[in-house]
């Protein structure tokens, strides 16, 4: 029985070391087939042309490192956002997106990638395309990596050569916001963010990645141990154990009284400030209570809040609020002393918000006969 390829994306620097050397090849080549993977985005092993033939045609037998399908690809009107759905080896499929910020302070452009962490989703929020789905399984580490490399390849092939500071660093943001709960598949996610932050993988740095929760407790706390580089990002959307239980189900198990706690812990243990994420649904909890609420919630908390307009799914209870709305509820957050922004979300006219785009694509596979 031939033996299952290695997939090399799951391994850190040891475990890639250590596959090198069972190929009787010197320890050293693996910082070489590093380079090529994470530095010059190479898409197969006959582009590494500093590696000898006999170990390229080792590694043609013994492991792969591009396993992603595309299978949709979408294109904003305004071009700033790009969504493509993927097909694993399965034959599962995940979403990933990348979007284009100008950056007011520095007038750099930033290059966003938001990426997914399980096939569907267990948290089963309400309002979550994603989460009408049901959950099927998590990502291995490498399948979160490659989506980001992923990226990196199409923008490096595509950028104009004058451009060497876009060539130089093609992604300049991660997000774990795509399909799926990352801290629910929190080993997975651990390596695949440890290989984005150290220098022989993607050398992403804290303010870089951004992980966002549902308010998973004991995995929150967890996670202030951990020596992780990145940002925390916390779905609220309401400050109200009763309103929050009826858009996400995890708020009976961990209610906010323990998740706040939480918040603080992560707060005090690695020193960075977490964002609290509310998405504004029309009539649901966009009021001008719904803000003082929240206020209140995060009083003395050092923290940021991001209000977002939601995104519209198949569910016609949750319709997203106006960006009138976002400014009132916006002015009550500072007039309580809370920070905040308004994020408007990107990319409707190609349903690039969590889970729609596969949502659309599994009903219009679903309606077709079965050759």
């Amino acid at each position: 029985m031939d033996k299952e390829p290695v997939y090399l994306l799951d391994l850190n620097s040891e475990e890639l070391k250590a596959l090198v050397v069972t190929l009787g090849e010197k320890a050293y080549r693996a910082d070489q087939l590093a380079q090529w993977i994470y530095k010059k985005s190479a898409v197969s092993f006959d582009e590494m042309s500093d590696l000898p033939q006999g170990f390229r045609s080792k590694l043609q037998e013994a492991a792969v490192f591009f396993t992603l399908k595309p299978l949709e690809d979408k294109i904003s009107c305004d071009g700033q956002t790009r969504k493509i759905l993927f097909q694993l080896e399965d034959g599962q499929t995940i979403e990933s997106t990348l979007m284009f910020y100008e950056n007011t302070n520095s007038g750099r452009e930033r290059r966003t990638v938001c990426i997914s962490t399980q096939v569907g989703c267990p948290m089963a929020c309400h309002f979550c395309a994603t989460g009408q789905q049901g959950f099927v399984r998590n990502l291995r580490p490498g399948e979160i990596l490659e989506q980001v490399l992923y990226f990196i390849h199409l923008i490096k092939t595509t950028v104009t050569t004058e451009d060497r500071e876009l060539a130089r660093k093609a992604i300049t943001n991660v997000v774990l916001m795509g399909m799926g709960e990352p801290l629910a598949n929190y080993e997975n996610v651990r390596t695949a963010v440890q290989t984005l932050n150290s220098k022989y993988g993607v050398e992403l740095g804290a303010r870089q990645i951004t992980l966002s929760t549902s308010g998973l407790v004991p995995q929150l706390r967890r996670l202030a141990e951990e020596s992780l580089h990145l940002e925390l990002a916390i779905s609220l959307h309401a400050a109200t154990d009763d309103l929050r239980n009826r858009l996400m189900p995890v708020n009976r198990k961990y209610p906010l009284a323990e998740l706040i706690p939480a918040c603080i812990y992560y707060l005090e243990k690695t020193g960075r400030r977490p964002t609290f994420e509310y998405a504004l649904f029309e009539g649901i909890n966009d009021s001008a209570e719904n803000a003082r609420e929240t206020t209140e919630l995060l009083k003395g908390i050092n923290c940021a809040v991001n209000i977002i307009v939601g995104n519209p799914t198949a569910s016609n209870e949750f319709r997203s609020s106006s960006l009138a709305k976002a400014q009132i509820f916006q002015k009550h957050l500072f007039a309580g002393g809370i920070f905040n922004t308004i994020r408007v979300s990107r990319g409707t006219d190609i349903e690039a918000g969590c889970g729609q785009l596969k949502s659309r694509w599994l009903k219009d596979t679903n309606s077709q006969p079965v050759k």
